[in-house]
């Protein structure tokens, strides 16, 4: 007899049973606890659950069809939809662009790849293997595929090509009823390292890293739903987390980009894809490790793409719980992350209106000078802080500068970075000026006056009534200092060849006057602009930076968006803080860019064979007038916790 009935209760679905033999009851139950079972193996595994809790980096995208989107409404897109730049963009970090090729089969997907065949989650994962010297690290990378498992399968089968073309060769692996498709790419004269590049195509998702171990562990895992201590389990991931969820409002979920990174095992693995060969030198980790920042113990965020009023808004922790009872909360030189939080106080007249970027930071500046005493002697391996603070001050033949009792007690708490670019753009045009506030200008005045008189290659400027301003030319055969960061130099020949950090810089004590009711010590990369800053100063003009409507605006939201009482604050004009790198990348002229940062890159990469680095052809870059459009105002904060510093920034939408 067949049995009829209707499902208008979910009670209904069993009402059938009692009608049935004991010995169809117990097999009809059997049968739905195998069905109800293998439902919940089925549920997606996240690619949290399949990595390890000592991952040392994580980039998470929980919905990438959602992210694409979201970044499609975003002004930024508009510059890859513009008529000129879009092949551009396109030649150079397109499927086959230039950018890409650098990676020359490293792990053979590309970030296009992703875009196209992610239906869900992507993740992207940095993992140590500290005890395998020959790779102790290993990057992989797990998406969900469902419903594009064609185009997927495309992927793989392009990667095979291209790996083969390029004399790899290929084995196939079985695992749980899947293939790990192991890559070995052509040894090339010198290699040491064992290379590999390992993809497993399942229903549900791609699996590709550069370690076939890594593969493998994760298709044991998906059956039983994630590995026993998986970065989603660990306390610090939780942590950080937690953290960021209590500051964040997402309004549209799946619209985000989830990191999160261990900064020193981050740091060692940089250094090994870097393959810098550090030889005997000073190793910066160890040394910040040995000082106390390991500290640090994790950071992490949640990016927003497109959240009106903004295209872009981020919200991150960095935690750091205190290893003392003591105020300054850190040991050794870690004591210097004292940046206590304040309201902030309206943006000082004389910043001129051309500037590019104000940051503005309360800091412990003296406690901070006498935490470097231990970093300085583990550097040099020897006990020569002290020391050398007391030659300073007792040596007749040198300045006899007094910095403890007479210019560290005569330093604020606060300071100000800003920068500019002057135009037309060239190598000189990105300007650095930095502003302590003073406590005691006379004892600072008398002390740069002390130092200068000492200082070869210095030249008393005289060109704002009632200020001394120093400009500083270091000459060719000027000794050259020690360089205790070297644990990215590459040989001792290099490192005594180095050049000074700037050409030409200059300083400056400039009192309190009409445009200021504050004094400050100035040190710019630029005299121009120490002079411009001055005599703004001097003479109370108008019409400065905090004048301006978008800066008002800007300030305005940054309130809005929590900026109560700040460490630090950060305001950005995008497209003046662009236009010199962008005009000089057009010009191929960047890397003899006169600024800090550029310095400081040419300290790291010259040492690098220009062949092995293809520049991105711009030489048909618009006029930067022409795509200026597209970068908006952004601006970021930090503030100070009992357990570490809550990270916030924003990019303005149009």
């Amino acid at each position: 007899m067949i049995h009829r009935f209707s499902l208008n209760h979910p009670s209904d679905a069993f009402s059938f049973l009692p009608r049935l033999r004991p010995s169809c009851l117990f097999l009809v139950l059997g049968l739905v606890f195998v069905a109800t079972a293998s439902r919940a193996t089925a549920q997606f595994v996240s690619g949290l659950r399949l990595l390890p809790s000592d991952a040392a980096g994580v980039v998470r995208v929980p919905d990438m069809p959602t992210l694409c989107d979201s970044w499609k409404k975003t002004t930024l897109h508009g510059l890859g939809k513009d008529d000129v730049m879009q092949p551009l963009l396109e030649a150079n970090f397109g499927a086959d662009g230039a950018l890409w090729e650098q990676f020359d089969g490293k792990i053979g997907v590309r970030p296009k790849d992703m875009f196209e065949i992610a239906s869900g989650e992507v993740v992207v994962a940095w993992l140590p293997f500290e005890n395998d010297r020959r790779r102790p690290s290993c990057l992989c990378i797990v998406a969900d595929i469902r419903d594009n498992q064609r185009q997927a399968a495309a992927v793989a089968d392009r990667i095979d090509r291209d790996l083969k073309a390029d004399g790899a060769t290929r084995t196939d692996v079985p695992r749980n009823g899947e293939t790990i498709r192991v890559y070995r790419p052509k040894t090339r004269p010198g290699q040491l390292k064992i290379e590999q590049v390992v993809i497993a195509l399942t229903q549900d998702r791609i699996i590709v890293a550069n370690r076939d171990s890594v593969v493998a562990d994760m298709l044991d895992a998906i059956p039983v739903g994630g590995v026993t201590d998986s970065i989603a389990d660990s306390k610090l991931f939780q942590t950080v987390s937690e953290r960021v969820q209590t500051r964040i409002d997402v309004e549209r979920p799946g619209s985000t980009v989830q990191w999160y990174i261990r900064p020193l095992v981050m740091g060692r693995i940089i250094r090994d894809v870097a393959k810098v060969d550090r030889g005997n030198k000073v190793k910066i980790l160890n040394l910040l490790e040995n000082q106390g920042f390991d500290a640090i113990q994790a950071m992490g965020g949640t990016v927003v793409v497109y959240q009106k009023p903004f295209d872009i808004l981020h919200r991150g922790y960095v935690y750091a719980p205190p290893v003392t009872d003591a105020p300054d909360r850190y040991r050794l030189a870690a004591r210097v992350l004292q940046f206590p939080n304040e309201a902030p106080r309206p943006l000082p007249g004389w910043v001129p209106k051309t500037t590019a970027t104000v940051t503005r930071m309360n800091w412990e500046i003296e406690d901070a000078f006498w935490a470097l005493e231990t970093l300085i002697n583990e550097a040099f391996e020897d006990d020569i802080f002290r020391p050398t603070i007391s030659d300073i001050r007792d040596d007749e033949a040198g300045p006899q500068i007094d910095f403890e009792n007479r210019v560290l007690p005569s330093l604020g708490t606060h300071l100000m970075l800003l920068t500019d670019n002057t135009q037309p753009a060239s190598v000189d045009s990105e300007r650095v000026l930095v502003a302590f506030e003073l406590k005691d200008e006379n004892a600072i005045r008398l002390a740069v006056e002390k130092a200068m008189e000492v200082e070869p290659d210095v030249t008393l400027l005289d060109a704002v009534e009632g200020v001394d301003i120093w400009k500083v030319q270091p000459g060719a055969t000027e000794e050259e200092q020690p360089n205790i960061f070297d644990d990215f130099e590459n040989d001792a020949e290099a490192a005594e060849q180095q050049t000074p950090l700037l050409d030409t810089w200059a300083i400056a004590v400039v009192g309190k006057s009409k445009g200021s009711d504050v004094p400050y010590l100035m040190f710019s990369s630029h005299p121009e602009f120490l002079i411009e800053v001055a005599q703004r100063i001097q003479s109370g003009a108008g019409d400065g930076l905090a004048d301006q409507s978008d800066i008002q605006a800007l300030l305005k939201t940054t309130e809005e968006f929590g900026a109560k009482t700040p460490a630090i604050q950060r305001i950005v004009r995008l497209s003046d803080s662009l236009r010199t790198k962008y005009e000089l990348q057009r010009r191929g002229e960047l890397k003899d860019n006169d600024s800090v940062l550029a310095s400081l890159i040419r300290r790291l990469f010259d040492d690098q064979d220009p062949d092995e680095i293809d520049r991105p052809n711009v030489s048909k870059w618009p006029p930067y007038e022409q795509v200026k459009k597209f970068f908006q105002n952004g601006s970021s904060y930090v503030e100070t916790t009992d357990t570490g510093w809550f990270l916030n920034a924003f990019l303005l939408h149009e």
